[in-house]
């Protein structure tokens, strides 16, 4: 069975991004996400949280999450309802760590050419593939491995792992 995802692109992100720039770097180390969730995206845009719904999707270039792998920019957009990342291509470790924090990521050549802010998607995790609804096309990325797929389906290491236990 294939999990789909349908959100808004509710941003796009250029390639190279540092994802701590999303709660500013002075919180990268504030652990209490609700005490940095007013400040999401408030660079960028000062009235973020005010149109964020649970769902959207985000979009980025090449490289996104380079940098240190500080956790809480992600966990405040996990935070805010955005649930699914696609990019041209992602850092290693932000990969790794936010994968294993049960992110829907994924890899899409060409995906910043497809889609435009604030187009509605349809994304299928299993397959890779993803559905511009808004302008009635379709591009396919990389497909998850197994792990990923696990990873994901489960919401991350600490239930991959209690499953895993739970089957000895």
């Amino acid at each position: 069975m294939s999990d789909i995802f349908e959100g808004t692109v509710v941003w796009v992100f250029p390639d190279h991004f540092d994802v701590d720039l999303i709660i500013g770097i002075q919180n990268v180390r504030e652990n209490d996400i609700d005490k940095i969730v007013p400040f999401c995206m408030s660079a960028y845009e000062p009235d973020w949280n005010a149109k964020v719904k649970p769902g959207d999707i985000i979009v980025a270039g090449r490289n996104f999450g380079y940098g240190h792998a500080h956790p809480q920019a992600m966990a405040t957009m996990r935070k805010t309802g955005v649930n699914v990342v696609l990019a041209e291509s992602f850092a290693p470790g932000f990969f790794r760590a936010e994968i294993g924090n049960g992110m829907v990521l994924l890899t899409v050549p060409g995906i910043t050419g497809f889609t435009r802010r604030f187009d509605r998607l349809s994304v299928d995790f299993d397959s890779g593939m993803i559905r511009n609804l808004s302008q009635d096309a379709t591009i396919t990325g990389l497909a998850p491995g197994p792990m990923a797929r696990s990873l994901v389906k489960g919401k991350g290491y600490r239930q991959f792992l209690l499953d895993e236990i739970g089957k000895l």
